[in-house]
This record gives C-alpha cells, sequence and structure tokens, in this order.
C-alpha cells in the first residue's frame, strides 16, 4: 500500500536524557536505541524536508592503456537535505534550529511518518549541523519562511513501522 508524507512530523534533540548534556561536535550516536533515548522536541509549520539518504562519489582515473574510464567507489556523503518551514517565532523546535544554526555542533533529528497501522510510524534518524536559515522572501501573498540546510555527517538510521 502506497503511503504519502502527510502528517509527517521533525523533530530537534537539542540534550541527551540522561544528565541534559548538549550533543556535541564530533559525538555518534551508534544505533536507533541511543536515539531513542534522547529528548526529543517538535519542529512546527515545517512544508518540506528534503532529500535524505546516502550518495557515493564515484572516483575516475582516466589510463592511457584503458578504453573504459576505470571507477572506484570513493567516500559517502551522508545528505545535505533543505528544511523549509513557516516561520512561527515562539515555536520551541524554531527556537531550536535558529540556535543550532549559530553554531558548528551536531544535533540529531528525527522524523516520524504516520504510516503506521499499529502503534508508530517508520521513523528516521538524522545527525548534522544546522546551516541557515535562509529566508526567501518573496511577494505580498508569499507566507514568511526559513530555510535551514541539515549537514549530515552519520548515515541515517531507519526504524520500518510497527
Amino acid at each position: 500500500m502506497a503511503t504519502t508524507l502527510k502528517g509527517r512530523k521533525l523533530f530537534i534533540a537539542v540534550t541527551l536524557a540522561a544528565g541534559q548534556i548538549p550533543i556535541v561536535k564530533d559525538t555518534a550516536i551508534a544505533d536507533a536505541a541511543a536515539y531513542a533515548a534522547l529528548n526529543w522536541t517538535q519542529v512546527t509549520g515545517v512544508g518540506s524536508i528534503g532529500q535524505g539518504g546516502t550518495s557515493d562519489n564515484v572516483v575516475t582515473y582516466d589510463e592511457l592503456d584503458s578504453d573504459v574510464l576505470p571507477k572506484a567507489k570513493g567516500i559517502s556523503n551522508a545528505g545535505d537535505p533543505q528544511i523549509e518551514v513557516s516561520r512561527k517565532g515562539a515555536d520551541k523546535g524554531q527556537i531550536a534550529m535558529r540556535a543550532a544554526g549559530l553554531t558548528k555542533n551536531n544535533y540529531a533529528f528525527k522524523i516520524l511518518d504516520d504510516d503506521s497501522l499499529g502503534t508508530n510510524g517508520t521513523t528516521t534518524y538524522w545527525r548534522g549541523m544546522v546551516v541557515g536559515p535562509t529566508k526567501p522572501n518573496g511577494r505580498q501573498e508569499s507566507f514568511n519562511l526559513e530555510v535551514y540546510t541539515l549537514a549530515l555527517n552519520q548515515r541515517e538510521i531507519v526504524v520500518e513501522a510497527a
């Protein structure tokens, strides 16, 4: 059965559950259980969540004696999705995003889909830096938007719907 993204939610974790320790630069989170233990704040007003997933660089070297370009798999990029929100000055999640954008620290993110037939939807976890926000501005009938780029530093972890 196909599902839409209607009901999808984005969360940011600013502190760890045990001891309220900030998530800082170069702190890796190993698995879904470690992510699930974080304190999450929902970011409301989200209009779109950009492309996730890992892409790999293809490394080439043109040898003089080869008819076909030799290729190898290089380093992986965990992604740089853009998050677009309708600006809400008092929203705790958006306040956390704006504050994260001022640092060089990594933050954890959770995307929760509304696709479950049971108790939990598909959950995707990301970790990376927040860049922005940029403001696309617009015309008189445009919404006041902010766009963040997440510079992800760890492969996403996906927990399928229960």
